[in-house]
């Protein structure tokens, strides 16, 4: 009848079971720790996105520079100067210059925001700054990432309310990421 013992047939196929299961559990793992470092970013690049906010905030409040060589007019500052009142950024209508958003793609005031919440002019564009972001401070678990604050505004609004949106993109194994967060600020001399 039936011999004792396994067949060669059958230890092939205890093995293909065996390999197929180290196999799933290393692709499960590997996934595992992927979704891992891709949510660790994602909560490391919201915490850059509401740093930024907080910056910008700080600025307004402390009525800091706003060095723009021009891109925003000739805003010097969020409240003006003693020399020149009407160059606070409540004077100057961003929509419909550098934050025309009317056209595909649309055009951003792109700036980066230092510690004392000076806001430092890059670029008018449609595309994030690649190179000119702001270089968050070093250390290896911020190299990854790139800020640029994007300040915008309507007609109706404009000197009483900016639309302040910080954009924090890193690149990993997956492609192309970013963390968007928006706030409005407003006039607090001029409500």
């Amino acid at each position: 009848m039936w011999s004792k013992g396994q067949t060669l047939v059958e230890l092939v196929v205890v093995v293909t079971v065996i390999v197929m299961v180290i196999v799933a559990l290393t692709f499960a793992t590997i996934a595992s720790l992927r979704n891992s470092q891709f949510a660790k970013n994602q909560a490391q690049a919201t915490k850059l996105a509401q740093e930024g906010i907080e910056r910008v905030r700080l600025g307004r409040d402390r009525n800091q520079p706003i060095i723009s060589a021009g891109g925003l007019g000739d805003v010097t500052s969020w409240d003006g100067d003693s020399i020149n009142p009407e160059s606070s950024i409540w004077n100057y209508q961003i929509e419909g210059r550098c934050g025309d958003t009317s056209v595909t793609p649309p055009i951003f005031c792109y700036l980066n925001i230092d510690d004392q919440g000076v806001l430092h002019y890059l670029v008018a564009s449609s595309t994030f700054p690649s190179s000119s972001a702001e270089s968050i401070p070093p250390s290896p678990a911020k190299s990854l990432f790139s800020r640029a604050v994007i300040l915008s505004d309507d007609a109706a609004t404009f000197n009483s309310g900016k639309t302040v949106t910080v954009v924090v993109r890193w690149t990993d194994f997956s492609g192309e990421h970013e963390s968007r967060l928006k706030t409005i600020l407003r006039n607090t001399k001029n409500p």
